[in-house]
């Protein structure tokens, strides 16, 4: 059995990790696969995951642990691990740092949307959250297009600052700055990504404010969190979510569900967009992702064998 950290999990490249992502929408569009509802276990204001799924060589269970109040203590709000197995013996097979492999998946579910759900023309956007997750989604949206400038927003303008300076080291060729505001970043972006646990949204806009823009939202994953205004659903040419999970998990989508914004017919599953292209130019389009544990397992997977293949990782002696 081998463990895998997260400066080994970092060294995957992204192009590995999304082409994982792509894979589980293939699975899911062939129903090769089998994942149990996740166990969600809240605590006053946290909350356990437990994420078991099963496709093919192997099955995978994540245990994760979401405390939003960690980053005041300059903490991960999310922590967890996962345990890949063999689906043949049950043997396991490795331990992954829960929290990198998830920050990465994430990041590569939102870079999938940036690749089928925008022009490749693109030239601005912005990410709201300046975390872990915030700064995933940057890197995998300047890996599927050619951002030229980026701006960034977060209530923690020392965060967002911090961020802008990471990305400007890595990607000289982007021009980074930090929002004044979230508005200013919307009006200045054409793809905009969210990435927080805010239980309100964190903008307000018009329908005509949002027209020709891509929205992707990543951090609302309870039914009291909201990211976005009822403007981006209702304006929208089409909502998709990576999992009909969304409709009931997050706010995002389950209130404008409940007041009658959209109804669910509205509502499509993003993973046929991954073998029958949209039309992107002048489009409006929101995509909403709670996650799932097929990602998890073949992010997991990819990990697994291309880090045997190169003799990465602690091997444990069990």
């Amino acid at each position: 059995m081998r463990f895998f950290n997260k400066h080994t999990i970092e060294k995957i490249p992204l192009a590995d990790m999304q082409k994982a992502v792509g894979h589980a929408y293939a699975l899911m569009l062939d129903n090769a696969f089998y994942m149990p509802d996740r166990m969600h276990v809240p605590r006053d204001k946290n909350a356990l995951l437990l994420m078991p799924c099963f496709s093919g060589k192997y099955f995978a269970t994540k245990l994760v642990s979401v405390f939003p109040g960690a980053a005041a203590s300059g903490l991960p709000v999310v922590n967890g691990i996962l345990v890949l197995a063999d689906n043949h013996t049950g043997q396991p097979l490795a331990i992954m740092d829960g929290a990198a492999l998830t920050a990465r998946r994430t990041g590569a579910v939102g870079g999938l949307a940036v690749a089928h759900l925008t022009s490749e023309t693109v030239e601005t956007a912005g990410i709201i959250g300046a975390g872990v997750q915030g700064l995933s989604q940057a890197q995998y949206l300047l890996f599927n297009r050619k951002i030229t400038t980026l701006w960034v927003a977060d209530l923690d303008q020392a965060a967002a600052r911090t961020m802008v300076r990471t990305l400007e080291k890595a990607y000289p060729h982007v021009t980074c700055r930090v929002a004044d505001t979230v508005g200013q970043l919307v009006d200045a972006s054409q793809v905009v990504i969210a990435a927080t646990t805010s239980p309100t949204p964190v903008f307000d806009a018009s329908l005509e404010e949002i027209k020709g823009k891509t929205f992707i939202s990543i951090g609302s994953f309870t039914p009291k969190m909201k990211e976005f205004p009822d403007a981006v659903i209702a304006g929208a040419d089409a909502v998709y979510v990576d999992t009909p999970f969304a409709a009931e998990e997050s706010g995002d989508i389950c209130i404008p569900l409940k007041n009658r914004v959209v109804d669910k017919d509205s509502i499509q599953p993003f993973a046929p967009v991954t073998r029958h292209p949209v039309e992107t130019r002048n489009k409006t389009y929101f995509f909403k992702s709670v996650g799932m544990a097929l990602f998890d397992l073949t992010v997991a997977s990819a990990v697994f064998e291309l880090a045997v293949e190169k003799e990465m990782g602690q091997v444990l002696d069990v």
